[in-house]
């Protein structure tokens, strides 16, 4: 911060005026007879004041210059260094920037409207001036890493300021804000703008009230839809006290650490684009660089085949057993290959008259997507796997990571709830017991009591299967309480500097573990030059006893430990934060032929159900998404249909 705005901050109003007065002059001088014409001198004589009170504000003649674009700076800098659980919005938070910097200046329009003549004919100002704009620019680099976005954001800035100048009694926020919204459109979409158009809701309509028991990622995605819909309102119970579910980040030490990997598999196939588009969501993605994934076998380090060049450099195939595979893919991707008739892997690998390195590399690929053992990798339906790759194959970006984490998504949806005014979220408040009364569905917590139309769960499979016991829906839940999750040991640690970056991921295929530099990806996650390391071991759940779970999670441990110590050297010197999650639900149904994946509506069950654990498009999250969308959808539906009728 520079000295004169350290002073600045605390003059009195008065004080301050005659600061502005002083730097009116001092700039309208530099205008008529040009900068180096114009002595400090000169700038006490014309303002009748003493040498004393010149430097009381400015240390120098340069210091006139700075002082207003060092504040801008100042607020610039500390803007950008926002934590991402902090923010609500991509889009909100550039929002909150350019309208602070507007209330900065707003107050001084002939301040203004005279640097800006002086930049056009003064070196020494058109420098300054560049440096706020450099600055800026690199700031919003760092949420929004697209730089055509960031040249109309601040050619945006730019123009309106400029524009303010030469208007009379105009209004610098209301035209930035008008500004940024039609800017907005823009880079959101190609389509032509309209105006928002709002249909009056009559005072005496009965709007469909909806409960949701679960704030995890389906559940805030399902309340979001529904948020959209003049015609519902509901209640959002979640039990924890913070929303997010098994997606929810926390920050220690400056590292952002999720409880679960915000890597989104094929994006551009995947739901969350649409609900992108749909809700109006705004968020940045990075892809994972290809080249730095690679898989360790036999102590040997090769190329992870993820596509046609990488496959083609791996050493974990011969050329023949190459030539298969790239044939097996592409029969995927054509949508003829014979896996989706088989009813797992096992099965069509014993058939396969397939190589053992083909067949590990099969099984390998599965752990690695759905987060599971060797022995449950075989027991996955073939035609999941098929329709899966099938996917990922198409995809031009098969992995990204969600710039921010988790918190970006879940911050915009639980804004879309707040501010749509029909909805509540009841945090720490979980549901105890339902029934039903009078043509409704009344939940019980331990503070009240409240009558709902429709409910929709939004929670593991195994909770819903709990709160239905004892009630007449239970018989018709019996398939699937014996489901089980898919979980995993992950072990975090946030180093306070670069310690190696030899890739972004190392898969070991001997110990059925991994390792990605989280922060290789998505630098927003650690503090400048820290570095995010997280390990994720593929665990089973066959075990005699306790003892033998226990001494095999701690094997498991030594063996995530000698694969940091390893690749990473040094890395136990230099840990910031470390945090060993033993048993991580990744999911809460493990997608294998023996498990059944809850529907989204159950036969003679009047409730609607979402979640990871739940029928739906592709693995994982966007399972939790694309239910959670299909079951708000359908409940929109039915008002429409009822409005219809009425």
């Amino acid at each position: 911060m520079e000295w004169s705005e350290r002073m600045s901050q605390f003059m009195r109003a008065t004080t301050r005026k005659k600061r502005d007065v002083m730097m009116e002059v001092a700039l309208t001088m530099f205008m008529e007879k040009g900068y180096e014409n114009v002595s400090v001198d000169d700038i006490i004589a014309a303002t009748g004041s003493s040498k004393g009170t010149f430097y009381h504000y400015f240390k120098s003649k340069d210091a006139i210059i700075s002082a207003l674009y060092s504040k801008q700076i100042q607020l610039i800098q500390e803007w950008v260094k926002q934590p991402p659980s902090k923010v609500q919005s991509l889009e909100g938070h550039i929002n909150r920037l350019f309208l602070d910097l507007a209330s900065n200046i707003h107050s001084s329009p002939r301040l203004v409207r005279s640097l800006q003549a002086l930049s056009l004919q003064n070196e020494t100002v058109k420098t300054e001036e560049q440096q706020q704009l450099n600055v800026l620019s690199e700031s919003l680099l760092h949420w929004l890493p697209e730089r055509r976005k960031i040249e109309l954001l601040v050619c945006m800035y730019t123009g309106t300021v400029r524009t303010w100048c030469n208007q009379e009694e105009a209004d610098l926020l209301s035209m930035m804000k008008n500004n940024l919204a039609w800017l907005w459109v823009g880079l959101r979409s190609e389509e032509p703008y309209a105006s928002l158009q709002v249909e009056p809701v009559p005072k005496e309509e009965n709007k469909m009230k909806v409960a949701i028991i679960g704030g995890g990622l389906a559940g805030l995605t399902a309340a979001a839809y529904l948020s959209e819909n003049p015609h519902v309102e509901g209640i959002l119970f979640e039990r924890s006290p913070q929303l997010g579910g098994r997606a929810f980040t926390y920050e220690k030490a400056g590292f952002t650490l999720n409880y679960g990997a915000h890597a989104i598999y094929g994006i551009d196939r995947h739901t969350l684009t649409n609900m992108e588009r749909e809700l109006g969501l705004s968020f940045s993605s990075k892809q994972v660089d290809k080249r730095k994934v690679f898989y360790a076998k036999n102590n040997q380090l090769t190329p992870a085949p993820l596509d046609a060049i990488n496959l083609l450099k791996t050493d974990l195939l011969s050329t023949m057993q190459k030539v298969r595979f790239v044939g097996e893919i592409t029969a995927i991707i054509a949508n003829i290959h014979n896996l989706k008739n088989y009813a797992t892997l096992a099965d069509y690998l014993a058939e396969s008259n397939a190589d053992e390195d083909v067949k590990e590399l099969w099984e390998h690929l599965v752990c690695s997507n759905f987060f599971i053992t060797p022995e449950d990798a075989r027991n996955v339906s073939g035609a999941v796997i098929s329709e899966y790759y099938h996917n990922l194959f198409l995809s031009s970006k098969p992995v990204n990571y969600i710039l921010g984490s988790w918190a970006v998504i879940t911050n915009q949806l639980k804004q879309k709830l707040t501010t749509s005014g029909k909805w509540e979220i009841a945090l720490q408040e979980g549901v105890e017991s339902l029934r039903y009364a009078d043509r409704k569905f009344v939940l019980q917590t331990k503070h009240r009591e409240v009558a709902f139309d429709k409910v929709i769960f939004a929670m593991p499979v195994q909770q819903v299967v709990k709160l239905l016991k004892g009630t007449a829906w239970e018989p018709f839940l019996a398939p699937y309480e014996s489901n089980t999750a898919t979980e995993v040991m992950v072990y975090d640690v946030g180093l306070s500097r670069v310690v190696a970056r030899p890739f972004s991921y190392i898969s070991d295929m001997d110990n059925k573990l991994f390792i990605s530099d989280v922060s290789a990806t998505d630098h927003t996650l650690v503090p400048e030059g820290g570095q995010l390391l997280q390990g994720i071991a593929y665990l089973s759940d066959r075990f005699d006893n306790e003892e033998q779970r226990k001494a095999y999670l701690e094997e498991k441990n030594l063996q995530m430990e000698a694969l940091f110590d390893k690749h990473y050297p040094g890395w136990r010197d230099v840990t910031a934060v470390k945090r060993v999650s033993k048993k991580a639900m990744v999911s809460s149904v493990k997608n294998i032929a023996s498990n059944n994946l809850l529907p989204i509506r159950v036969e003679n069950v009047p409730f609607y159900f979402c979640g990871d654990g739940c029928t739906g498009k592709g693995e994982l999250a966007e399972r939790a998404f694309s239910s959670a969308r299909t079951a708000a959808l359908s409940i929109v539906q039915e008002v429409q249909q009822a409005l219809q009728n009425v």
